[in-house]
């Protein structure tokens, strides 16, 4: 199911509509407009010499230079996938920019097995420092824990980078690392943890 996921995820990359600036073709030839869908292959352009959107083989590009503007994400939304392998832990994200560098976020999961498991999960992160397309940030989160009839509490500080590709500004994918403590379920412990997300921000 995660495989898939994640595969769907990395075809929006190259699927979702973008905005360049310029395009630079082999034959010398610069475009301007807005790129309304890109592949590996071939992208069409919005263009103001036509009414019609223009097809360019991949091939005969030479260099797409993005708008340059910065972006931002204050109060957007983004809704997608956040996955820990070392618990195979698979949750649902909901993501709220509250201003430029401060994020609320929802996580909720469950996975049935040997025993069901519940998690409810509310996170805080901060942006620390901007890099190109990547955000460095902290933060931390508490949340509650159920396994059939057992309840518990989790706690989490944690710190990473969320990436957005050029291609795709509104899609990220972030890598984490953190602590974990969980209390009240009969096994209580600490450990460190890793984690990947897969966002799309409206």
């Amino acid at each position: 199911m995660l495989k898939k996921t994640l595969s769907l995820f990395t075809l929006l990359i190259f699927t979702i509509p973008v905005s360049a600036e310029t395009l630079r073709l082999n034959s010398g030839e610069s475009l301007e407009g807005k790129i309304r869908i890109m592949n590996e292959k071939t992208l069409f352009l919005e263009s103001n010499l036509t009414a019609q959107e223009l097809k360019i083989d991949r091939a005969d590009l030479s260099l797409i230079e993005f708008d340059s503007t910065g972006r931002s994400l204050a109060r957007r939304i983004g809704i997608g996938f956040h996955y820990r392998p070392n618990g195979n832990e698979e949750n649902l994200s909901i993501k709220n920019w509250l201003s430029e560098i401060d994020s609320a976020e929802l996580m909720v999961g469950y996975s049935s097995g040997s025993e069901d498991t519940f998690a409810f999960e509310l996170r805080y992160a901060r942006v620390f420092k901007v890099e190109g397309t990547s955000d460095l940030f902290y933060g931390a989160g508490t949340g509650l824990i159920s396994k059939d009839s057992k309840r518990g509490t989790a706690f989490r500080f944690f710190s990473g980078s969320e990436i957005f590709p050029k291609s795709s500004p509104n899609f990220a994918v972030s890598l984490e690392l953190g602590v974990l403590s969980k209390q009240g379920l009969g096994d209580d412990s600490q450990t460190f943890y890793n984690a990947i997300s897969a966002r799309y921000y409206f």
